[in-house]
């Protein structure tokens, strides 16, 4: 169906959204419009400068009706959003504390991996052992994705249909976000499920088979769970005195978003 100029007008004019969300949404529904005419369309960008996929701007239209509707039933917006770096550095931080658990317990149970005598007698099933951990980070990254919509399709409108996978060709890592709103304990739930599936319930396999390339493997999972433990760490300690709090994903950013109603 063509899309008419006309036809975005009304759109164009939605109040209730901040200057900048304002200017990302008329560049993504200009570029819809330029699509459908057939014309040459420039790259579509967020606030942050990161060009947007098509999927993107297909859950940032999808992102915008639902965020409508809620306004217009008496929420607030307010952004959860993290950078790159604060998710790489202060995550990493928050990780730490479990890595440090799991790896005591792997000591206290075993003792403390000969690795020096290992080099000496088997280095080549020492260095296959870390070759193969590390490949497995491939389809556990994956498998961490899949484990988030599992438990995230639980409270979904329409279960895993509003749940999406892709792949960010800038980090090279797969993803995963659901479309409907979620309640915090469920969001928090389905943030944290991989890192203690595959991380900490991994780590404690390790700790009782003696498996050193299995201790390896749960700390880079844990490791890899940052991003999750930061965003769940800023739900449980945020201060609101909402009766009411959805979240939804952000479509296009590192974060998502909470709409709130009524007080306490």
């Amino acid at each position: 169906m063509f899309i008419r100029r006309a036809d975005l007008k009304p759109c164009k004019e939605f109040v209730l959204m901040s200057e900048e969300k304002n200017k990302e949404m008329l560049e993504q529904l200009n570029a819809a419009e330029e699509k459908a005419s057939g014309k040459k369309t420039k790259p579509v960008t967020n606030s942050d400068g990161h060009v947007l996929t098509e999927a993107e701007i297909k859950r940032q239209q999808a992102f915008d009706e639902k965020e409508k509707k809620l306004l217009e039933q008496g929420y607030e917006r307010h952004d959860i959003l993290i950078s790159v770096v604060k998710a790489n550095f202060v995550g990493v931080l928050l990780t730490l504390p479990f890595i440090i658990a799991v790896a005591a317990g792997f000591i206290a149970w075993n003792g403390i991996p000969d690795i020096p005598g290992l080099l000496k007698e088997k280095p080549v099933m020492y260095f296959l052992g870390l070759f193969g951990a590390f490949l497995a980070c491939i389809p556990l990254a994956v498998l961490h994705e899949k484990i988030h919509g599992w438990f995230w399709s639980i409270g979904a409108e329409n279960g895993s249909k509003d749940i999406e996978f892709g792949f960010m060709k800038e980090t090279l890592t797969p993803y995963c976000t659901c479309r409907s709103p979620l309640s915090k304990s469920l969001y928090i739930l389905g943030s944290m499920m991989p890192m203690t599936i595959l991380g900490i319930v991994v780590g404690i396999v390790s700790v009782f088979t003696g498996s050193f390339v299995l201790l390896i493997i749960s700390a880079i999972q844990i490791m890899g769970g940052a991003g999750d433990i930061l965003i769940s760490a800023m739900l449980l300690f945020r201060k609101s005195n909402a009766k009411e709090t959805i979240l939804l994903d952000h479509p296009t950013k590192i974060g998502l978003v909470a709409f709130e109603r009524g007080k306490k």
